[in-house]
């Protein structure tokens, strides 16, 4: 829905600059207007799309976790077994039975699925 609502602000922004009198915007004060909102557009796209594919790989790495396969993560094999998940911090930290990595905490970006 807020992406119909921009779309929506981004259009009537770019009608009153089109429609606007000559006297008050000079067509360079135009173009320069549509070539700024047009990078912020672009960067918005990239960073949104970067973005997706971050939640995507993240939401593979969880699945195969809760599957009970084991991922690698900064040289450190990661299992249901011995890690748990804090969906927090989008992190895996060691449980109780796991004293070897105490205090390690391993965020999900960071790990592969083996």
């Amino acid at each position: 829905m807020i992406q119909v609502l921009i779309f929506i602000t981004i259009l009537a922004i770019l009608g009153a600059i089109f429609y606007a009198k000559s006297e008050s915007l000079t067509r360079k004060s135009k173009m320069i207007v549509i070539l700024v909102l047009g990078h912020a557009i672009g960067f918005g796209w990239l960073y949104e799309l970067n973005n997706s594919n971050q939640s995507e790989h993240n939401r593979e790495v969880l699945s195969a976790f809760k599957q009970g396969k084991t991922l690698t993560c900064k040289d450190v094999e990661i299992n249901h077994k011995r890690f748990i998940y804090v969906s927090g911090t989008l992190s895996f930290i060691p449980n109780d039975a796991n004293e070897e990595h105490k205090g390690l905490v391993i965020d999900i970006a960071t790990c592969n699925i083996k």
